[in-house]
């Protein structure tokens, strides 16, 4: 979860540093760790 939160930390920085292709691919990267993470999360409780 700490890791997909710094990917999403770094596209923002990219973003605002009008970095755009890269800040995009980043961005998606980080929200689909963060998703992905609390889904396998959620699975192991039960």
């Amino acid at each position: 979860m700490i890791i997909g939160l710094v990917i999403l930390a770094v596209g923002a920085g990219l973003s605002m540093a009008k970095i755009e292709p890269w800040a995009d691919y980043v961005l998606i990267t980080g929200a689909v760790v963060v998703i992905i993470r609390g889904f396998v999360r959620n699975h192991e409780k039960d």
